[in-house]
């Protein structure tokens, strides 16, 4: 007999459960937070390529139905459905523990009514039935605009010049050729053009676009359009986590088709700052976008927007200025139709935060215990800022706990040799990028 959802419910992950997954080089995965090996492939790759290529071991396959049963993911459902707590799913028990709700809790909740029913397609081995799939997690290979501090040559092909130069990556030669084979070769190509989707998109009610930046992937526009030709974008909500440096009008123009559009911008600093985190992003004209934006929602109550803040040692001393800008948008932005019930325009007056992990000596706790007593004064503050507002509505209040459960990540035990591995990084790609922290996080003066 199926289990139900409150036998499970603490270990539940709708991602895992319900979802298509690809990492932006073509191979499974049970979500884009986690970080877990596995060994199926789509069917395009040229996995002969690669390295350390082990026929033995891994996989093209040819059916999503293949793709989305690799061995390790199954062994995590069934985890799942035994009441355990996969290693592979630490991001979001990290997050859970310090008091901070995670994506995964996040999406049990959006979609608990269909859960039960859900259910039944999975068998206590973990195999999940094709016809389960209601979301579809699509990472659009690697090409970015920007090279991010916390990022890697897996999700930026802009690392992959700079990489060599910096001493502490944890990146092998793997790195370099899926990184180099994921921008000049990118899997959605091929599956794209053979509408290799097509069995499961009747069914599908999301599609959560990935990148690098999925905005400057001009082919998902023509995937898009044959979804609507056929009839099944009415049905289907389009979730983006997209950096903010471009909104194309042909983009909305085809958002017009769909159920509704929920962007997550990516937005890990304000102003300088955010140039220097997410080089070389400039902040005029994200603010530019986020008013192309404003004025497309006035129009279209279908649209909502988010802020995703991802927090390292080197912007979460500066959060409070960010906050600050969210929540102006969603004072001045955030709108409610009393005859539909619906909120859209901007939608959170609290930022979703993420903390990095990887790598390892960017995380909040390796700050100076004199940055770690600024930064708790900080969240004390803010928190208490937000907590006396009313215009903050019920369903956020968790988002202001957050603010407050940061302190937990914060005050974990920090490593001296992992700030030294952070120092020494940070002078080789400021030498590489002709930039100088100093000049954007001028306490860090006595350290560089």
């Amino acid at each position: 007999m199926p289990k139900k959802y409150n036998d499970v419910k603490d270990t539940y992950c709708y991602y895992a459960m319900q979802g298509f997954s690809t990492q932006p080089h073509g191979r499974a995965r049970p979500c884009c937070i986690s970080r877990m090996p596995t060994t199926y492939y789509m069917p395009d790759i040229e996995l002969e390529k690669y390295p350390y290529y082990n026929p033995k071991k891994f996989k093209r396959v040819d059916t999503i139905e293949e793709f989305i049963n690799d061995p390790a993911i199954m062994n995590l459902r069934k985890q799942m459905l035994n009441g355990e707590k996969p290693s592979a799913c630490d991001r979001c028990w990290n997050l859970e523990d310090a008091g901070i709700k995670s994506f995964r809790q996040i999406h049990n909740e959006i979609y608990e009514e269909h859960i039960d029913k859900d259910l039944t397609y999975v068998n206590d081995k973990g195999y999940l039935d094709d016809q389960a799939i209601t979301y579809l997690d699509i990472s659009l290979g690697n090409v970015c605009n920007l090279k991010c501090r916390s990022c890697n040559p897996w999700n930026s092909h802009r690392w992959i010049e700079e990489g060599p130069h910096v001493p502490h990556t944890g990146w092998d030669e793997t790195a370099w050729i899926t990184g180099k084979m994921s921008s000049e070769k990118p899997w959605y190509i091929k599956a794209f053009a053979t509408n290799y989707f097509d069995t499961v998109l009747p069914n599908i009610k999301t599609i959560n676009f990935l990148g690098g930046e999925p905005l400057v992937v001009k082919e998902h526009y023509d995937w898009l359009e044959h979804i609507i030709n056929n009839g099944w974008a009415e049905n289907i909500d389009l979730f983006y986590n997209t950096n903010g440096t471009t909104i194309p009008k042909r983009m909305l123009d085809i958002w017009s088709n769909f159920k509704s559009i929920n962007l997550a911008l990516s937005l890990d600093a304000y102003g300088d700052l955010a140039h220097y985190v997410r080089y070389p992003s400039e902040w005029k004209i994200i603010e530019k976008n986020a008013e192309k934006l404003k004025n497309y929602t006035k129009e279209k109550d279908n649209f909502t927007i988010q802020t995703h803040v991802t927090l390292s040692v080197m912007n979460i001393h500066d959060l409070d200025t960010l906050l600050s800008w969210c929540f102006k948008q969603y004072e001045e932005w955030h709108y409610y139709d009393d005859n539909t019930w619906k909120h859209y325009g901007y939608q959170n007056a609290i930022p979703h935060f993420n903390v990095v992990e990887h790598p390892e000596f960017m995380h909040v706790k390796h700050l100076p215990q004199e940055m770690k007593t600024q930064v708790n004064e900080m969240l004390d503050h803010e928190y208490e800022k937000y907590k006396s507002m009313d215009i903050i509505p019920e369903w956020e209040q968790h988002s202001i706990e957050n603010i407050k459960n940061l302190k937990n990540m914060v005050n974990q035990e920090r490593s001296e040799e992992s700030w030294i591995k952070f120092i020494e990084n940070t002078r080789a790609s400021d030498n590489f990028r002709g930039l100088n922290i100093v000049d954007y996080i001028p306490w860090m003066e006595r350290y560089i």
